[in-house]
Order: structure tokens, then C-alpha cells, then sequence
């Protein structure tokens, strides 16, 4: 257990007391199971060295079983401590995957970093977590990762590096080959039933999650097996409808939270088959999805919307398709629609890196109006009030923010912040221990809740507060818009007005006149109708592929003050 962690064993007791479920298993035993009951399906398939035929990588259950025994035992011969830091810088590959596992088994502590981060950021990490072991490609996108961690490497001198070689390249000097410790001439000198020796404990911190964005040094989540995978995963699994004869498409980072929940976690419970797409393009995302037989899309909001309007979807390239689960940020309703009408149901999951997803819907009988503009209904184990300004919780019909409680643990090494984010500042109070979301949501009569927008997002038009994910989601099915983001733009009478930043279809230039009369023709109140608009080429996008609000505000105070 870290020193800094604001876990107390009465977090497991309420856990319980709210439904959550807990087991005594952890990563490694999952990846045992399925290899005894499921040896000869396939597991995980990569596009690491590309999607032309042939190219593409391809394990069994049982194959995964001896690859990642065969690294435990590697790590094992050459003293890797147990309990100390694994690091992984990796694109979505088979072996990124692999790690979460090994290191369940290990004691270790697995930080994956997104591929996206610069420099002054990753080596920022690495002197902040000293790991004992990095697993790294050694360039990605022109990011000289191998440089970076060898620089990094005077300030953490026993930190080994291993690098994942792309096909034919040549691994660095001073680096080792990740191939080299999937040797199985291991097991001539150690018996795989020997590894029933080591014992786990699923109360202890596993992963380590960045919570932060491509600027600056990200703030490290702490997660156990427990809280991030019992409780947690097992729950939204389940509630999703993820099962042994699926094959899910991850079409987004396996780096983040996300990535673990439905590239590694869900996988490992369900026994499914999950192919982990390298490199997103929408038309190898419906190539895949139509030579695969991919039965479920995950990932984020942003990639599935660049996917479903593009010009190679339709009904033929989808056929398999049963099910999209999105996590990360709120769905068009236009997106949702499209893909409804095509018999697949989107599942969403509300949450937060550092406490998980902590709600979705209940995809049984759910009215339409539910699946297209709820979050959805809490999950066992987890506690979501909305509270208004002075603390008190509301009921069905308030709007106010939302918190968000489970077993938590705080960031890494950093005791002040985590006690600022959860609260925990020792006084009994209501709401110690939960974190603040910033989010702003209303539950309805039937329990679901609809988050109306963040806080800071909010647009303050005089006395009318205006929330933009109302706005997006009424101007989501304009036939000029591909992608919509409503953001304030400062205003020296009202204080903000409404500005529309779009990503139109092919050949389209949408206009204020053109949403005015989209939006009078739905009753729209006309304080809220955008009173600019801007075109762009693409969102901009964080690492997880949420769009970046705050970039799009300063995109719109440059404009306005260049203007005057």
C-alpha cells in the first residue's frame, strides 16, 4: 500500500454496503482461467506491424498464458523487485495488454504513459514514479522515446529499458529487446506451476493511471484490482453485455483508464476476443470491424463519431455489429440515432480517471430518450449524489453537481492534492472522501441521471445560464455538421455569448443564420442560439480524444481581441 494513500479499510465495508462485489483474484488469475477453459480461441490480435493480410498478430488464450509466464520468470531471473514501478510507453499493441497482467502477478506497480506526451512530460514521469523497468518503443511519430528514456536513465540509474521493435528494426544501444523476455527456453529452468508460490493481494496498488494532459506533469490516480477491476469493470461488463463471443474493436489508447477498462479488463473477465487497432483510420476501423466479424466498438466519443460519418459507412460494413460502448465524454444524439437505426445500441459510461465509471444504463427495456440523453443509473458500489451550492443533496428534477464516491486511494506522491480532490480533510463531514466532479447533472423520476454540462463549461448570457451539450446535442443532426463544440465567447455588455465551433461534412459551411432557423424550428429558446461560428478541420483533441474545451475558448478570445 502506498504511504500516501487515503485508503481505509471501512471504504471496503461501504463498498459492500453498496452493492459492490469483491473477489480474491487478480489480473493473472483471469488469464489462468481462460487459458484452462478457453485454450485454443483466440485471445488478442494487434495491428503492430499493419492490417494488410498477413500482417496482422494473432494469440490464443493459452499462447498469452506462456507469454506472459515466460516474462514473469524473465523479470524474475534478473531481480526485478517485486512491488516496485513498471513503466510503459507503448501504442496499442498485444503486448501492452500483456503488461497489466504480468505485473498483477508481480506485485508491481504499472504506469502506462499515452504515446502523446512530450518530452519535458515523460521524462517528468519517469523521475517522478523511479521506475525499475520501462517498456517503450523506441520512436513513435517522431517522438525519440529511446533518447528520452536514456536521458531519463542518469536520474534513475537501475531503471531497465526494453524496447518493443517494430518489424526489422535494430533496438538501441543501451536498451534491451521486450522479445528476448518471451524466450520459453525460461521454462527449462522454471516450472510454470511454480509461479502458485507467489501470492497477490487485490487490495494493493497496481495501476497507475495519468490523469493529466499532453502540457505539464501529469497527476499519477493510484487504482487497486478491487476498486478498479471488481467493482469497477466486472460491473460495467456485466451491465454492457460484453460476453465469450464477442469480439470487441479498440479503436482508442489502451493507455488510460478507458483503454484498461474494455482493452484489458473486460477481455480478461468475459473471455472474449479484443483486436487493439494501432493506428486509428475510420476506413481500417470498418475493414476490421467487416473481416473480423467485430461485434462491439470501444473507445471515445470523438473517434466513433469520425467513424459513423464517414463516407465508407453503411450497413454492409457494420453487419456484425451488435453493440458500441463509449466511455470519456458525452455521444451526439445524431451519432446515437444513426447508429440506432442501424439495430446497435450505444452503451455510455459516465466517470472520472480517478475514480472509474460510475454509472451507465440498463440497456433492457430502455426507453430511447434514456439511451440518447442519459449518463444512466449508478453501478453497484459507488455513490453519486447531485449536491447544490451549499452541500445539500437534490432530488429528481435539481440540477446541481455532481460527486462521484468508491474506495480510493488518492495520486501518487501526492498527499496534498489527493486530500484536496476527495475531500478528505478529517472533519466527518457529508462529503469527505468524494470527489467533486465539476460536472453539473439531474436525476430524473426513473433514477437515470443526464449531466447537463460542466461547471466551467457553463455560459453565463447575462442572467440566462446556457449549458453547450444541449445546444450540440440540438444542432448534432444538422445536415451541415460533422462535429459540433459550444463553447462562451467573452462579451463587454452580457458577459459571454454563444460561439459554435463545427467540423462540417464535405463541401458545407454551416452559418449563424443556418443554426438560427434549425434551432426556431425546434422551439429552442433564442437566448441560446449561437451567435457566432467557426469553422474547423478537426477538434482539437486531448490524448483520450475528448475534445479541448479550453483550447477552443482561447482560439475564440485570440480571434475577438485581434478583431477589436
Amino acid at each position: 500500500m502506498s504511504v500516501d494513500s487515503l485508503f481505509r479499510f471501512d471504504q471496503v465495508l461501504r463498498s459492500r454496503e453498496l452493492g459492490g462485489r469483491h473477489f480474491d483474484w487478480v489480473h493473472w488469475d483471469l488469464l489462468k482461467r481462460n487459458a484452462d477453459l478457453y485454450g485454443d480461441r483466440e485471445a488478442f490480435v494487434d495491428t503492430f506491424y499493419g492490417v494488410e493480410p498477413g500482417r496482422l498478430r494473432r494469440r490464443t488464450w493459452q499462447q498469452a498464458y506462456r507469454d506472459v509466464n515466460a516474462m514473469i520468470f524473465h523479470l524474475l531471473d534478473r531481480a526485478v523487485p517485486r512491488g516496485s514501478v513498471m513503466v510503459s510507453h507503448l501504442p496499442n499493441s498485444i503486448e501492452s495488454a500483456y503488461l497489466d497482467i504480468v505485473t498483477s502477478k508481480l506485485r508491481m506497480k504499472h504506469a502506462g504513459l499515452n504515446v502523446d506526451l512530450g518530452k519535458s512530460e515523460t521524462v517528468g514521469v519517469i523521475k517522478k514514479l523511479g521506475p525499475t523497468v520501462a517498456v517503450i518503443v523506441s520512436e513513435w511519430h517522431g517522438r525519440e522515446f529511446a533518447e528520452w528514456y536514456l536521458e531519463a536513465k542518469q536520474a534513475v540509474p537501475n531503471m531497465r529499458i526494453l524496447v518493443l521493435p517494430k518489424d526489422g528494426e535494430e533496438v538501441p544501444a543501451g536498451c534491451e529487446s521486450l522479445l528476448d523476455y518471451f524466450d520459453p527456453a525460461i521454462f527449462t529452468r522454471y516450472p510454470e506451476n511454480a509461479l502458485g508460490y507467489l501470492k497477490t493481494d487485490p487490495l494493493e496498488v497496481h495501476e497507475l493511471l495519468p490523469t493529466g494532459g499532453t502540457t505539464g506533469v501529469p497527476k499519477i490516480s493510484q487504482r487497486t484490482p478491487m476498486d478498479w477491476f471488481h467493482v469497477h469493470s466486472v460491473a460495467i461488463a456485466e451491465r454492457a453485455g460484453h460476453g465469450l463471443y464477442d469480439t470487441r474493436l479498440l479503436i482508442g489508447p489502451l493507455s488510460g483508464g478507458s483503454g484498461r477498462l474494455w482493452g484489458v479488463h473486460t477481455p480478461l473477465y468475459t473471455g472474449g476476443r479484443s483486436i487493439y487497432l494501432t493506428e486509428f483510420d475510420e476506413k481500417t476501423v470498418l475493414q476490421l470491424t467487416r473481416e473480423e466479424a467485430v461485434t462491439i466498438w470501444v473507445w471515445n466519443p470523438a473517434l466513433i463519431t469520425r467513424v459513423v460519418t464517414h463516407e465508407a459507412f453503411n450497413a454492409e460494413t457494420i453487419r456484425t455489429l451488435r453493440l458500441v460502448s463509449y466511455s470519456g465524454a458525452p455521444m451526439s444524439g445524431e451519432v446515437i440515432e444513426k447508429l440506432l437505426r442501424h439495430g446497435v445500441p450505444s452503451f455510455n459510461v459516465y466517470g472520472t480517471s480517478e475514480v472509474g465509471g460510475c454509472m451507465g444504463p440498463i440497456l433492457s427495456g430502455i426507453s430511447r430518450d434514456h439511451l440518447v440523453q442519459a449518463a444512466g443509473v449508478p453501478y453497484e458500489g459507488f455513490d453519486v449524489p447531485v449536491i447544490d451550492n451549499e452541500g445539500r443533496r437534490l432530488g429528481p428534477g435539481e440540477v446541481g453537481e455532481i460527486l462521484i464516491w468508491n474506495i480510493h486511494h488518492g495520486y501518487w506522491n501526492s498527499p496534498e492534492e489527493s486530500r484536496a480532490t476527495y475531500h478528505e480533510e478529517g472533519d466527518g463531514g457529508p462529503w469527505e472522501g468524494y470527489q467533486h466532479t465539476g460536472d453539473l447533472g439531474v436525476y430524473d423520476q426513473d433514477g437515470y441521471l443526464r449531466v447537463v454540462g460542466r461547471k466551467k463549461d457553463m455560459v453565463l448570457r447575462g442572467s440566462q445560464n446556457i449549458f453547450p451539450k444541449e445546444i450540440e446535442d440540438h444542432l448534432s443532426p444538422h445536415p451541415k455538421v460533422r462535429d459540433i463544440a459550444v463553447v462562451g465567447m467573452p462579451d463587454p455588455v452580457l458577459g459571454e455569448r454563444v460561439c459554435a465551433f463545427v467540423v462540417p461534412q464535405p463541401g458545407e459551411h454551416p452559418t449563424v443564420e443556418d443554426f438560427a432557423a434549425f434551432l426556431a424550428a425546434r422551439d429552442v429558446a433564442k437566448f441560446k442560439w449561437p451567435e457566432r461560428v467557426e469553422v474547423l478541420d478537426a477538434m482539437p483533441l486531448g490524448p483520450g480524444g475528448k475534445i479541448q474545451k479550453m483550447k477552443l475558448r482561447e482560439m475564440i478570445q485570440e480571434k475577438l481581441a485581434a478583431e477589436s
